[in-house]
């Protein structure tokens, strides 16, 4: 039944040369009362590149089905309400033409069968000139999967619309990936096998909720900062040269977060060992500034706070130049040229401490 005030429509009837208003004196393009927006396909691709860059492939993948996802779903529902269908298949076939209009693909359909009642839900077709897999050539080069991840969402998400319940789009060809074509095929998602497990996996939150994108990111953040915590550790061993004495070498940059993991192995090795003497060597430094120096002495006066005499070794010349200059001030530190030296004084400084007692 139509609906009153409601112009009917066959999916050949799309025009957004006619549909679209553009005011360029208030910068907008309407579809009705709704905006819409234009760019170039680079400036996508930018975007694109980023996610891949800074995300990894999984969420990448992820967040584009997504945003195919809803865009189909918007459209589904934007033009739903604004037209009155002449039939089912003008409906269905709206959101292929749809694509081909916003220049985003050719899209054609091979062939659809569905039945509501059954369950039953089957279509395919090809994508001609997809802006994706243009951009993952230019962008990366071949791909060794489909790579029309925006375009499989947004096939998901109109057909889902159309039928009333969850349906899944998969890329089986990709001429990203060296295919002669780009191939699609719609199904309920229960009746593909394992080859659909990357469409599967990339919609879950919005077909079946498995995992939640930001939790997977916060979780791939922390895992980054332990594995960050680890190679600093790894990078700041505590060795036994003598009985008692313990040394530190220290490689690389020493900045805050370098000198909070420092802090903590010296204070553990200090506390678990019982070290009387504690010997930071820098020779594997390459500069160090007043800031820098602030931190080593940060170091030892808590070292100090548990009984344990540190001394610093290792520095050369250009470091010395560079300390004298920025005028660091290391009179709380015991500073000796080499390790040799610095276990020399360690032990001078035990056998005093015997001498003492």
């Amino acid at each position: 039944m139509f609906r009153v005030g409601i112009p009917s429509m066959q999916a050949t009837d799309i025009d957004l040369r006619a549909m679209l208003q553009f005011q360029p004196e208030s910068g907008r393009l309407l579809l009705g009362d709704e905006r819409f927006l234009m760019f170039r396909q680079e400036a996508f691709g930018s975007l694109r590149k980023l996610l891949f860059e800074q995300l990894g492939p999984s969420l990448a993948t992820s967040l584009l089905a997504q945003f195919g996802y809803r865009c189909g779903t918007g459209d589904y529902e934007s033009l739903t309400k604004r037209y009155e269908w002449d039939s089912d298949a003008d409906r269905l076939a709206a959101g292929p033409t749809m694509h081909c209009w916003e220049g985003l693909v050719r899209a054609v359909t091979d062939t659809v069968s569905y039945d509501r009642s059954a369950g039953v839900f089957e279509m395919s077709g090809t994508w001609q000139s997809s802006y994706e897999a243009e951009l993952q050539l230019t962008l990366f080069g071949r791909s060794q999967t489909s790579a029309c991840h925006t375009l499989t969402g947004y096939a998901s998400g109109w057909a889902t619309a159309f039928f009333g319940a969850p349906l899944l789009a998969i890329e089986p060809t990709c001429v990203a990936k060296g295919d002669s074509r780009c191939s699609f095929l719609i199904r309920p998602a229960s009746q593909f096998g394992p080859e659909a497990e990357p469409w599967r996996q990339a919609l879950a939150p919005n077909q079946q909720s498995l995992f939640s994108l930001s939790r997977q990111l916060a979780e791939q953040i922390a895992t980054v900062e332990k594995q960050e915590v680890l190679i600093r550790r790894l990078s700041t061993p505590v060795l036994e040269v003598w009985k008692d004495v313990l040394a530190v070498p220290i490689i690389g940059v020493i900045d805050e977060a370098r000198s909070r993991v420092l802090m903590e192995s010296v204070l553990e090795a200090a506390s678990s060992r019982a070290a009387r003497c504690i010997i930071l060597d820098i020779t594997g430094v390459d500069a160090v500034d007043e800031r820098s120096a602030g931190y080593l002495v940060r170091v030892v006066r808590a070292a100090q706070l548990l009984g344990t005499h540190c001394v610093l070794t290792g520095i050369s010349a250009p470091v010395a130049t560079k300390l004298v200059a920025v005028g660091a001030d290391l009179k709380e530190l015991q500073t000796l040229r080499t390790l040799s030296d610095g276990i020399q004084a360690c032990l001078r400084h035990l056998e005093g401490g015997r001498g003492r007692r």
